[in-house]
């Protein structure tokens, strides 16, 4: 090494991460340096938990420039499947954000092969290795910084030696880049005072049988607040499955699935769907603050980023930046912080700031949403070197959306005072089909015993093993009554109930809550729900007929058998608090 604060040739760099940030840094570090004359011994390590549900990649016409510039093959099968434009939904409006001819790849390999992050990070870490980078498969555990030799160069001396651990073992290098998602993996513990990129709770899932809309072209979709508890909800279509993503401060993997059958229920998604992957994860929320240290610097979603900030552009500009920043000043900390943080990542820590303070007031925009977008988008706002739009179009830019999301959000609360709320009345509701009774229990004995019993009146029954079908099938063949359960697979029923009732298609539906803990708070739940009854289980015969048709039973009549399933189930509110 020499005495100046740059790397040079034989330096050592460890960047901590081997997802698209990590071997996006490792391409660009290695061939930069080639371009200086500088030979760079590189290391990427493995990331965290890899995400079962394996997300897409949304390729823009920049973002695939950035590919070919690092020597990545883009395969000609990648623009197979190409976004018609964004659709953006709020309180029943909508507007339709058209792409530019060629503009947005969705590449998707799931269910059969790689998701499409992965598709995009193995062309990255094929064109990294072939420039010399080494891929360790192995966890980091901390980075430690080790005092110099007394006679060691003046920048070395400020900065000293780096070590990683990594699963038992130490290596020596002189920088080192955190190059992880929006839960960073270190953390606050890559260096004194690193303070990351906030984060976002956030719920994804892969969704089979849910192809959006019936066009020849694809078309993504944007829900804003579909629920108090979630910010937005997003559905992405790949090949042969739905892409579905909602984040909030408080969402849940239950709020993610009662919004997704109020989707299916407006037509957002076909009937008959199934939740193939589910899980949790979370999104960064904005830029980071103290992102480098001498000889470290966090890149990629650790460093900065927005729920609306779709594509990889902005991420390999990252990486790009961080290059650079690296082999100009990586072990002098004014240095790398003024060519890599103000020099670098200005603009797109300024579009982070501006995309997160946007999820707020589209929220309170409500129906003006949609028009907002617009708005912005007709500023025809130039979208900087980055290629700066959000949603992965070119526009709007973040900043420019934040202007019209503000002002639609002032216009909106102000417009709220001054008018009496009217709720809009579907074109058409559907009659009720007499004697058509709905069973929705996740145990097959009980919901083969309340069959039995209501068809031995007359009746017809469908039952439903699988809760997600129910606000469709409501929606579009209103039944005479619902028999809920508590305990569901995917959603309380209680929250089922609630939102059955709060939409004009189905608030006329009669609902009768079930459930094996027979408590006070669970009844009364229950009746603020909506319910109209509140059933303990095992289920007593004569009483629900008696609630559902109005007939008192007989007393000389010999008394029915209680419906008794072979496990009762029990209401926990902990099955759902995950």
């Amino acid at each position: 090494m020499s005495g100046t604060s740059k790397l040079s040739s034989g330096s050592r760099v460890a960047i901590v991460g081997g997802g698209i940030a990590g071997a996006g840094l490792a391409a660009s570090l290695l061939f930069n340096g080639r371009a200086r004359g500088v030979a760079l011994d590189v290391r990427v390590y493995a990331g965290g938990t890899e995400e079962r549900t394996a997300p897409p990649a949304l390729l823009t016409p920049e973002c695939r420039s950035r590919l070919a510039a690092l020597g990545c093959r883009i395969p000609p099968e990648w623009r197979a499947h190409e976004l018609r434009g964004v659709e953006v939904i709020s309180q029943g409006e909508r507007e339709l954000l058209p792409c530019a001819a060629g503009g947005l790849w969705v590449v998707d390999g799931w269910p059969r092969g790689e998701g499409g992050l992965d598709m995009v990070r193995h062309v990255l870490s094929t064109a990294a290795s072939a420039q010399g980078a080494r891929f360790v498969n192995r966890h980091v555990e901390r980075v430690e910084r080790q005092a110099p030799a007394p006679d060691a160069p003046t920048a070395v001396r400020n900065a000293g030696p780096l070590v990683v651990r990594a699963q038992g073992s130490g290596e020596r290098f002189h920088a080192v880049a955190l190059a992880a998602g929006a839960g960073p993996l270190l953390g606050d513990a890559f260096f004194k005072g690193f303070r990351p990129a906030p984060s976002m709770p956030a719920v994804q899932a892969r969704l089979q049988g849910a192809m959006t809309g019936r066009d020849l072209a694809p078309v993504a979709r944007l829900w804003v607040a579909p629920l108090p508890s979630v910010d937005a909800l997003f559905l992405i279509p790949g090949a042969s499955s739905v892409y579905a993503l909602a984040y909030g401060a408080a969402v849940t993997p239950a709020d993610l699935c009662q919004v997704l059958m109020m989707a299916a229920r407006d037509g957002l998604l076909e009937e008959g769907f199934e939740v193939a992957a589910l899980e949790t994860t979370r999104l960064p929320f904005g830029p980071g603050r103290t992102l480098v240290a001498p000889g470290q610097l966090a890149v990629g979603p650790a460093a900065f980023g927005h729920p609306l900030q779709v594509g990889l552009s902005e991420t390999l500009a990252s990486c790009s930046r961080a290059a650079v920043a690296l082999l100009d000043g990586g072990l002098d900390a004014p240095s790398l912080e003024r060519r890599y943080v103000r020099d670098g990542l200005g603009e797109l820590m300024e579009d982070a700031a501006a995309g997160a303070r946007s999820i707020t007031w589209l929220r309170r925009a409500g129906k003006r949403a949609p028009a907002a977008f617009v708005a912005a988008r007709a500023k025809h706002s130039a979208g900087g070197v980055y290629g700066g739009g959000v949603l992965g179009l070119s526009s709007p830019t973040p900043l420019g959306l934040l202007s019209a999301a503000r002002w639609s959000g002032v216009r909106e609360v102000v417009g709220s005072w001054l008018r009496t709320p009217m709720e809009p009345v579907p074109t058409l509701v559907p009659e009720v089909e007499p004697d058509l009774y709905y069973v929705v229990d996740d145990d097959a004995d009980t919901r083969e015993a309340l069959t039995l019993l209501l068809e031995s009146t007359g009746a017809r029954v469908v039952s439903f093993a699988d809760e997600l079908a129910l606000f469709c099938a409501v929606a579009r063949r209103p039944p005479t009554a619902i028999l809920l359960d508590v305990v569901l697979h995917w959603v309380d029923g209680l929250r089922l109930c609630e939102g059955l009732k709060q939409h004009p298609l189905t608030r006329d539906t009669r609902v009768l809550v079930m459930s094996g803990l027979n408590r006070p708070h669970v009844r009364q739940r229950a009746l603020d729900a909506g319910a109209e009854a509140f059933l303990p289980k095992p289920v007593n015969p004569d009483r629900l007929l008696c609630q559902l048709t109005g007939r008192v039973p007989d007393p000389l009549a010999a008394p029915r058998e209680i419906l008794r399933p072979a496990v009762v189930e029990t209401f926990g509110e902990d099955r759902f608090a995950s």
